[in-house]
């Protein structure tokens, strides 16, 4: 088993989550739109759609960064900010919340991760996920153990 530090997430930080993951996953999107709009801007007789798509693939990005950011400082979210650590073995995952609450997870209840610059995202729905910064690992053993028993176990 492994204990991690405390973890205290920011606004700043779960914005900075929220964000990434879905320019992740909608890099694409966003592109494509972005290409539409400027072959529509290169068009010589433009009509009244063409202002509005171009007009829409700039506002779009803008309206998925406010709605990310009205989310990551809402004060309904607090028990995101909440100061907590991770107790971790092979069959479970203890979180443990300076409230005193705690909640146990058993692994094979995570379906999916995501690996970003500096955390690991553990799925265990469609939406939730754990939040691990890979700078809370007490020792960089416990880092490598929980990558090889916990990462690398989890279907993706």
């Amino acid at each position: 088993m492994i204990n991690t530090k405390n973890i205290k997430l920011t606004n700043k930080a779960l914005f900075t989550t929220l964000l990434t993951v879905y320019l992740k996953k909608r890099w694409w999107l966003i592109l494509l739109i972005l290409i539409i709009s400027l072959l529509i801007s290169l068009k010589e007789n433009k009509d009244n759609n063409d202002y509005f798509i171009m007009f829409f693939s700039f506002i779009y990005p803008l309206l998925i960064i406010f709605q990310y950011w009205r989310f990551a400082n809402s004060g309904d979210n607090k028990i995101f900010l909440l100061e907590r650590n991770y107790e971790i073995d092979d069959e479970k995952i203890i979180g443990n919340l300076s409230d005193g609450t705690s909640s146990t997870i058993m692994n094979n209840h995570l379906i999916k991760t995501i690996q970003l610059k500096n955390a690991y995202l553990l799925y265990i729905s469609k939406l939730q996920f754990i939040y691990i910064p890979k700078d809370s690992f007490i020792t960089e053993q416990d880092k490598d153990w929980f990558e090889k028993e916990i990462v690398k176990n989890i279907k993706n």
